[in-house]
This record gives structure tokens, sequence and C-alpha cells, in this order.
């Protein structure tokens, strides 16, 4: 309830921040009318909010509104797909999450081809996850968690907000790390995956700063370790998992796209225009209160980036033997 709460009052007064007004006009006689942002996730996550966070001054900027619209179902393919086979005019964009780097690994059989299909923008944040547990759980570390897995061999298990997803593959390739026996419980989504913690349903999760970080402050669910190489500002005592096992990197991140096809002069008015929302001050103190940090790269850093990310993600998905169901 209190994510929910947090996400509804993400944008008042968002709409007066001092952001350019006149970007260059690239591509003549566009935009004319509303844009539209397809967000393949329910509302409330920190891919939902970014969204949000930077269509607001982007609305300003380009001069048209943006429209943010959820389309969840299916790790994401579902409003994906949607985009994919969208006109290429400039007025239909995707705003995706981690799984859109690793749904091409999982699901084999998908009406589009995320490589080939989509023309990044630019990468708009990077979110660190929380590896949380019950605190009736009697674990106070990432050793202790795995020594417990090993004792009891398939007795944990562990809450996702889906196949393919960050949570997902962040507690699959700790398990492959570990060498432990936990079990899958997917969610539709993080919040529920939460509830069910808190619940003490499963045994432990890996959820966005935002959805868990008050819970921790209030001592109702326990932080293990967080996902990123270091660790972060709001928890510095919580170690990351790198430091147990090195190189382990597996976080949340939030990318803008648009069909294939359009055109080259309309991509780079729009990602100029989201790296100038990136980069106004109340949209990046928002997003670092949310544990979002921003990005704002390039068509090219990041179409290199996601080139990258998509073998590495290819590559744990074989090696621990990771299935979408």
């Amino acid at each position: 309830m209190k994510l929910e709460l947090r996400r509804r009052g993400l944008l008042p007064g968002l709409a007066a921040l001092a952001v350019p007004t006149s970007l260059a006009r690239a591509q003549e006689g566009w935009p004319q009318r509303a844009i539209r942002i397809v967000l393949p996730y329910a509302p409330g996550g920190s891919t939902d909010a970014s969204a949000r966070l930077v269509a607001a001054p982007m609305t300003q900027s380009l001069g048209q509104p943006m429209v943010v619209e959820n389309r969840p179902g299916a790790t994401g393919t579902l409003g994906a797909a949607e985009i994919a086979r969208a006109p290429k005019d400039g007025y239909n964009l995707l705003v995706d999450a981690a799984a859109h780097g690793s749904n091409h690994a999982l699901y084999r059989n998908l009406p589009f081809d995320y490589a080939r299909d989509f023309a990044p923008i630019t990468q708009l944040t990077v979110s660190p996850q929380i590896l949380a547990v019950h605190p009736s759980l009697p674990v106070n570390s990432v050793a202790e968690l795995v020594a417990l897995a090993k004792q009891q061999p398939g007795a944990l298990s562990y809450g996702t907000p889906g196949n393919g997803s960050a949570g997902h593959l962040a507690c699959a390739s700790l398990a492959w790390h570990a060498g432990m026996d936990v079990t899958q419980v997917a969610y539709r989504g993080g919040g529920p995956a939460v509830q069910d913690l808190l619940a003490n349903q499963i045994s432990f999760t890996f959820a966005s700063v935002s959805a868990v970080l008050a819970l921790v402050q209030d001592g109702k669910l326990r932080p293990l370790a967080v996902s990123s190489l270091s660790r972060i500002a709001p928890l510095p005592q919580v170690p990351a998992i790198a430091e147990t096992y090195p190189g382990f990197d597996i976080n949340e991140w939030a990318g803008l796209y648009a069909p294939v096809g359009t055109p080259d002069a309309v991509l780079e008015q729009i990602g100029a225009a989201a790296r100038a929302a990136l980069a106004v001050p109340e949209v990046r103190q928002r997003l670092d209160q949310l544990g979002a940090q921003t990005v704002g790269s390039s068509r090219a850093d990041f179409t290199a980036w996601l080139t990258q990310h998509r073998l590495r993600m290819s590559e744990l998905v074989q090696v621990a033997n990771i299935r979408p169901d």
C-alpha cells in the first residue's frame, strides 16, 4: 500500500519543472499529437515509476502529452509485442525492464525478436535489488542462507515477480553460484511476492529498493545483501553479493525503445528529450529516493551495452539451467 501511495505522489509538480522547451525539431512536423509509452508491467514498480517520472518533463519539452499505458502480462512480452507491431511513426514507444535483455533466452516462440524489432533509444535507470528474508528465518547473511539451504535441500522457496524478471534471474543465479536446491514461486509482480514474504509464506526474495526499504527500516524484513557490484547509499551496512561471489551483478533497469524503422531523426529527438528529463534535479532526486540511478545513455552506447547484456544473460540462462516455468 505504501508503494502505491508513493507512486501516486510522484507526478504532482513535475509538469512545471524547468526543462528545455526548444529542443530542435529534427523531424519536420513531429510531434503533432500525443505520444504513447507502453509499459508491459503492472503499475507500482520501479520501472513504472521511472517511466512516469521521465514522461512528465518530456511532455513539456516535446510539446505533446506523453501517455503511459500499462499492458502487463507474460513477463512483459504482451506489451512488447504490441509495440513491435505498432506504426513506426514516433508515436509508439516502449519502456521495458530487465526482462527485455533476457526473455529472448527463455522464450523460444515469441512473435517478435527483441534484437531485431526494437530500436534502443536510451537506458533510463538502473536499480539494485535487495535480497530480503522474513525475520523469523534464522539467517543473517548470504553465507548463512546458503548453509541453511544446503542443510534442507528443496525446503526453502524464493518469490519472483515472474519468470525472466530481474528478481528471478538474481535468485536463480545465486542458487547456481552457491549450489543451493531451492524452489521458485512465481508471482504476477514484485508486490505479491513481497506480501507473501511478509506473511512468511516464502523464504526469500530479491526486490527493488522502493518495494522493501521501508519494510527493512521498520524491521519487518531482514536484508542480507544487495545485487549490485557495490553497496548502496540507503543501506551502507548491507553487503553486496559480489563481496561473496565476485562479479555478481543482476539489477533491475529500465530502457526506452521504439519500433525498428522509426525515423532516426525522431529517435534522436526522443532521446534528447529523455536525457533532458533525467537531468532535471527533481526527477533525479525522486528516482534516487526510489533506489534508481539515472543513466541517460546515447543510442549507440545503449545498443552496445544491450548487445553485451543479452549475451551475458544468455550464458546465465544456459549455465544455471533457468527455465521459464
